[in-house]
């Protein structure tokens, strides 16, 4: 199986330096716009069995962007792709914050891990020939990176650094 992952391109809230976890669906910036078409044109001749999404909106219109290019792709949008809930952090400046503290009502590292893993091992079984297109968000691409590199959980925070728009390629 190959699999392809995408960060949605740039928001608004990116350029305002905003935590939008779940809570914030985020709102395509021009540039962020331009990254999902240049992702769009770069994939244009690759065959995509299957999209799949994160429902929240940046991910989405990312999303949708490029399957304009792939009509004939399975589309799915997931809460499964969401990016990891900051709780209390969300719609909030990130150098305002406290880092060294978990936010109130959001996921631990843990969590999301387990959710990643138990979306990998799925598509692994469902997906096993395809080729796939996994557009989400950077901790999460972090995660499923890691997993897919046989990192350990504590290793997950040293990870590449996930740009809006970038493209990442593995054979599974």
């Amino acid at each position: 199986m190959k699999l392809i992952i995408v960060r949605h391109g740039e928001t608004e809230e990116n350029i305002l330096g905003i935590v939008q976890g779940q809570s914030i669906h985020g709102k395509l910036s021009e540039k962020g716009i331009d990254q999902a078409k240049n992702v769009s044109k770069k994939l244009s001749k690759v065959k995509i069995g299957t999209i799949f999404t994160s429902d929240s909106g940046r991910a989405l219109d990312t999303a949708q962007i490029i399957a304009k290019f792939h009509p004939e792709s399975e589309f799915i949008s997931t809460k499964e792709l969401r990016e990891r809930s900051f709780g209390e952090f969300e719609g909030k400046k990130i150098i305002d914050l406290d880092w060294d503290r978990k936010p109130k009502n959001s996921e631990s590292l843990e969590e999301v891990y387990n959710r990643v893993n138990d979306f990998l091992e799925k598509i692994k079984k469902d997906y096993e020939k395809n080729v796939l297109l996994v557009v989400s968000h950077a901790n999460l691409i972090r995660i499923l990176i890691g997993i897919i590199q046989g990192k350990d959980i504590t290793e997950i925070p040293n990870v590449q650094d996930i740009k809006n728009g970038e493209i990442y390629e593995f054979e599974i």
